[in-house]
């Protein structure tokens, strides 16, 4: 795509609206407002822009967003909370070498009671977003859907369920459902039922989305070992474990117990695939537990909800000239200095200090939200977050922190003194001070010397006398 993509969905202090459109309405489809209507406004730093200039889009969305809240509050899926994703999406045309989504993205965490009393939920904030203009022309912006996405903090899925949104399972040949609601030491079996396989290779698949997964399952004297092999259908990038779930006390059987399959995953969808080592051995599936330290939706949640306009907006106008913008960064000049040398000292800290993170970064460039020039994020509780476009999944492993970085969209420029070598050092000079003291030293030493010999002179004159 031929634009810099950024998030926003609500206007900060101090920052330009410009020319505000709406208030728009979002009829949305899915659990979190099934057939509920939300509205939001859009606001453009400028409609008339020159080749090279920013453009900002901040939303704000209205009052009817009390109609999104969870369709089932006593879900004790819900104890512990859930993370709120909302991206918000425009698409430009026309003055980009290509065009594409601006995502406006925003996660925050629900607390527990917000959920379990079915309270509405505030769809908070997300950051500013822009786009850089790349040609003169006509142009125009397409506001598209609002989607929400709530993943619960902690959640507990049966061997059986029917598939919602990007959660699903499979079992191969070889696997039966049991039904046993008899308590073992006072447990029963979640739902009171569970899988099972004896076959050695009998394979069964959970596929969820969050940041871990358990596997609750049995301990027995015919139980078999078994490995988790958790991936994003890109092997050998994996998290593999290995259990023997053999209980050596006869007779005895623990139900509920817990197999870690995964932990620490960034946040996305994976499958997990438990597989059966040992023939004429149990392997059990009893339930899942899935984790989620954050949230976004590029991946669908159970309660995944997608509010478009209804009916379709027109287009919003834009017109791009060509001439220098007043927003564009100065360049630096053939010499590799920086427009503006300091002059003086060459010790002196410049009055003007390049940094590596402009205010408007190079056309086409994608702007890392970690060092964007954007007034900080008034409220708590928010993490805004910059949608990303990948060509192919990365793959995370369970044994490698992955760490992303963003990369300045303009090289750091060294500031060498007037004089100095390509060091980034200052070159050493002499000292004029220093010379001047070993001056006046000979001075002084010279004088002593001519008064003493005046003193011998004088002392000779009187003894001739």
């Amino acid at each position: 795509m031929g634009i810099a993509t950024a998030g926003a969905l609500i206007v900060f202090p101090g920052t330009s609206q410009g020319s505000a459109e709406g208030p728009y309405y979002f009829k949305c489809v899915g659990p979190l407002a099934d057939g509920q209507t939300i509205a939001a406004s859009i606001s453009l730093s400028s409609k008339e822009l020159t080749v090279g200039q920013q453009l900002v889009i901040n939303w704000q969305l209205g009052d009817a967003q009390r109609s999104v809240k969870v369709p089932d509050p006593l879900n004790p899926n819900h104890d512990k909370g859930g993370h709120l994703a909302v991206t918000a999406r425009v698409k430009a045309h026309g003055v980009w070498t290509g065009q594409g989504a601006i995502d406006s993205t925003g996660t925050r965490l629900v607390e527990a009671d917000d959920l379990r009393t079915g309270k509405p939920l505030s769809l908070g904030l997300v950051s500013p977003g822009l786009a850089t203009a790349e040609k003169a022309g006509a142009g125009s912006i397409e506001v598209g859907p609002i989607i929400l996405d709530l993943a619960d903090v902690e959640s507990t899925w049966n061997n059986d369920f029917t598939p919602v949104g990007d959660f699903s399972h499979w079992y191969g040949p070889g696997w039966n459902l049991v039904n046993d609601p008899l308590a073992y030491h006072g447990k029963t079996h979640y739902g009171q039922d569970l899988r099972e396989a004896k076959n050695e290779g009998d394979e069964a698949t959970f596929t969820f989305v969050g940041t871990g997964v358990d596997l609750f399952g049995d301990k027995k004297n015919d139980m078999s070992e078994f490995t988790l092999v958790t991936d994003q259908g890109n092997p050998p990038d994996e998290a593999s474990e290995r259990y023997n779930a053999y209980w050596q006390v006869a007779g005895e059987r623990r139900v509920l117990e817990r197999f870690p399959a995964a932990t620490d995953l960034p946040y996305g969808k994976y499958t997990v695939t438990v597989k059966n080592q040992t023939q004429d051995k149990f392997a059990r599936v009893d339930a899942w537990k899935v984790y989620a330290n954050t949230a976004d939706n590029l991946n669908a949640s159970p309660y995944r909800t997608v509010c478009s306009p209804e009916p379709k907006f027109p287009l919003i106008p834009l017109t791009v000239t060509a001439g220098g913008g007043g927003n564009e960064s100065p360049s630096p000049d053939p010499s590799g200095n920086p427009s503006q040398t300091p002059s003086g000292n060459p010790s002196v800290t410049p009055s003007v200090t390049p940094t590596t993170t402009p205010s408007t970064p190079p056309s086409g460039s994608p702007t890392p939200t970690g060092n964007q020039s954007r007034p900080p994020a008034p409220q708590e509780n928010f993490t805004p977050l910059v949608s990303v476009v990948v060509q192919g999944t990365p793959t995370p492993t369970a044994t490698t922190t992955v760490t992303l970085t963003s990369t300045p969209t303009v090289a750091q420029v060294a500031i060498t003194p007037l004089g100095g070598a390509q060091t980034g050092e200052a070159p050493e000079r002499s000292n004029p001070g220093a010379a001047v003291l070993v001056a006046g030293a000979l001075l002084l030493m010279g004088g002593m010397l001519s008064g003493f010999k005046l003193l011998r002179r004088r002392a000779a004159h009187a003894g001739e006398r």
